[in-house]
């Protein structure tokens, strides 16, 4: 991808990406697979949030099983369910009791293994969420970890300490002891022991994400001497807590589960810099796996496949979250979707109000980069990612997930707005839809933080609420009481940008929506020109057509100094489709080389007024406002791109 290095800008980001190892400086010892994740596409789904099927305002198995028609329709051929094992509640069901059961809120354990069979009758994978990293304070394991007898058989899962090991750390444990909630603070890597009735081991535990989750002991790849508590990876605590993980995983394979998503898969290890050490790590994971499981994969949350590959992951994730290298085609840096970010009317101009639907003050508007400037950064890193790590598994691109906004956020609030959204991620190598994004449901500001979903300023219970399946109440997702929702609903289009703004919207009338209809199963599900049938077909097109599959190139046309429409193509060799996506409110156009014989074959799919033109001078490409095209070429030429 020579030409991506046309600006200083791109020249910077390319030099950063090759500071960092490739697979190529890795031996791979195994063969890219599973065959079924080629043609892929996964659809994510929180349970709790699904569909209720005993009225008590929580999703469950059950409840998923009475819409798996409904998934099926979708075109999907992988399910991932976040996390199902027995909890704590206090981070969402990622601070696990028990690896080995169903928590009671969704079933039981037959419960899911009827789920695996009927998704397989389907010719649906499952994939499970697993918390490797650290447990629930409540755990067994932590609970007998935590008694002073320090020689019994979970002793050295967890981390313990009787000193901090330096100033920083007493900063951050003092900061976290301080908040409102320090069971539910991010900051540091140490708690305090005595906070936890019976922790009597020692004075600190070293913690993983949340204080109520502590970190599971797999070792520290360059142990200090003075530093006692820091044990090697192949000390018996840390080969204990491998072998735990193998034992888990083994579990659950044998009830038919085909896969992981692997939660916050590159920390394990403490003090791996290099990442040397999760790298041997997880590359032995791997072949354990394809020796025992070889059909089976592992997905990771890490976003820099050239070390997630490398490592023996079948998938890594690409994710939206901050400092991502995509993060402004979702969001500017905070978490806004009205501008400073390139999927908006606006085309990439500052972002002028916050979350809440309030003006910034002048010294917090964020006009560090253009559109030209998002374009290239998110296309530098992508097709660098893609080229390196094409023989060792996919990269996936989601349409957002349970710890960010959706898509429908802001003043990107229109199905037509979506659409665009949603034809880029599902033509790109691996696509990963997250529940209710493919009717476009909304995501507000300011939702009750349930279960810990927002933290330190983070908002993530609006990408939590219920599915909306009908206009019954509820929106179809329970029988209860409207207070008793695990989460409230927002059925509408809604301009609205906070639940209290969304109340008040409500209030006046509910004026002024911004797309016709509902924001329901029921409402878009016989309308031709819904997100919903758009995204079927997107992934109709996708399932029949092999350039549009992981192992198929993706190559960005980069026309100077015209950031919209974006374009790129897809081919697997035999067969070349061009994409062009145009978010904004304007219409845009755009010269490109020609096709290698003339010819454009045909218009498979577009949305708003878009059309490809032959001209002397190149093809032509012209998009009306907030517009997608999407056709087949007969070939691909390489000369470079002409300004209009």
């Amino acid at each position: 991808m020579k030409r991506l290095l046309a600006t200083s800008l791109s020249l910077l980001l390319v030099f950063s990406v090759f500071a960092q190892p490739k697979p190529g400086s890795f031996e791979q010892t195994w063969h890219k697979g599973p065959q079924w994740l080629e043609n892929a596409v996964i659809y994510q789904v929180y349970p709790s949030s699904f569909k209720d099927s005993d009225g008590n305002g929580i999703g469950d198995i059950p409840g998923v099983l009475s819409k798996l028609d409904y998934i099926e329709s979708l075109g999907v051929n992988v399910v991932w369910f976040n996390p199902l094992f027995e909890s704590g509640w206090i981070d969402g069901g990622y601070d696990i009791l028990d690896y080995y059961k169903v928590d009671k809120r969704f079933g039981t354990n037959t419960d899911l293994v009827t789920l695996i069979d009927e998704c397989h009758k389907r010719g649906i994978k499952v994939l499970l969420d697993l918390v490797p990293g650290h447990t629930s304070m409540d755990h067994p394991w932590f609970k007998q970890s935590m008694q002073k007898d320090a020689n019994q058989q979970y002793s050295d899962y967890f981390i313990w300490s009787d000193v901090l090991p330096d100033e920083k750390a007493e900063k951050d444990l003092k900061k976290m002891l301080a908040s409102e909630n320090p069971f539910q603070d991010t900051r540091g890597k140490w708690m305090l022991a005595s906070e936890v009735p019976g922790a009597v081991r020692a004075k600190y535990y070293m913690k993983n994400f949340y204080a109520c989750q502590p970190s599971l002991n797999f070792g520290f790849a360059n142990p200090d001497p003075n530093h006692p508590w820091e044990q090697g990876v192949n000390d018996p605590g840390p080969l204990a807590v491998k072998q735990e993980l193998k034992d888990i995983l083994a579990f659950w394979f044998s009830k038919g589960v085909d896969g992981f998503r692997v939660d916050m898969a590159s920390s394990i290890i403490k003090n791996d810099k290099d990442k040397s050490a999760i790298i041997a790590f997880w590359r032995e994971i791997r072949g354990w796996m394809d020796e025992n499981y070889p059909d089976r994969m592992l997905m990771a949350e890490w976003n820099n496949p050239r070390y997630c590959l490398a490592a023996g992951f079948n998938v890594d994730m690409y994710l939206n979250s901050q400092g991502s290298s995509n993060r402004r085609m979702y969001f500017d840096r905070k978490h806004q979707a009205d501008g400073g970010v390139y999927f908006s009317l606006n085309g990439g101009k500052e972002s002028l109000k916050d979350l809440y639907g309030n003006p910034w003050p002048e010294d917090k508007i964020d006009r560090s980069m253009d559109a030209e400037a998002m374009l290239l950064k998110y296309y530098d890193s992508y097709s660098q990612s893609i080229d390196w790590t094409r023989d060792w598994g996919y990269f996936a691109t989601i349409t957002g997930n349970h710890d960010h906004l959706r898509l429908n956020t802001g003043a990107r609030n229109s199905a037509d707005q979506l659409k665009v959204m949603m034809a880029w991620v599902l033509t790109q190598q691996l696509p990963i839809l997250y529940y209710g994004d493919e009717i476009g449901m909304r995501s507000l500001a300011d939702l009750p933080n349930v279960e810990g979903a927002n933290h330190n300023g983070k908002e993530r219970s609006g990408a939590r609420t219920p599915m909306q399946w009908d206009s019954s109440a509820n929106a179809g997702f329970s029988t209860c009481p409207e207070d008793q929702l695990y989460l409230p609903i927002c059925p509408e289009w809604t301009p609205a940008t906070s639940w209290p703004l969304y109340k008040q919207w409500k209030a006046d009338g509910a004026k002024n929506p911004t797309s016709r209809g509902m924001i329901t199963v029921e409402s878009q599900d016989a309308d031709p020109s819904s997100l919903l049938n758009w995204t079927r077909q997107l992934i109709a097109l996708r399932k029949s057509t092999p350039a549009f599959w992981g192992s198929s190139t993706w190559e960005p046309v980069i026309t100077k100094g015209q950031p919209y429409p974006m374009v790129y193509k897809r081919s697997d060799g035999k067969q070349n489709y061009l994409v062009a996506l145009n978010p904004t409110s304007s219409s845009r156009k755009v010269v490109i080389p020609a096709c290698a014989d003339r010819k454009v074959l045909s218009t498979v799919m577009s949305s708003g007024k878009a059309s490809y033109k032959l001209s002397p001078k190149g093809d032509v490409i012209s998009m009306g406002p907030v517009s997608v095209l999407i056709v087949k070429l007969s070939g691909v030429a390489d000369a470079p791109a002409e300004d209009l």
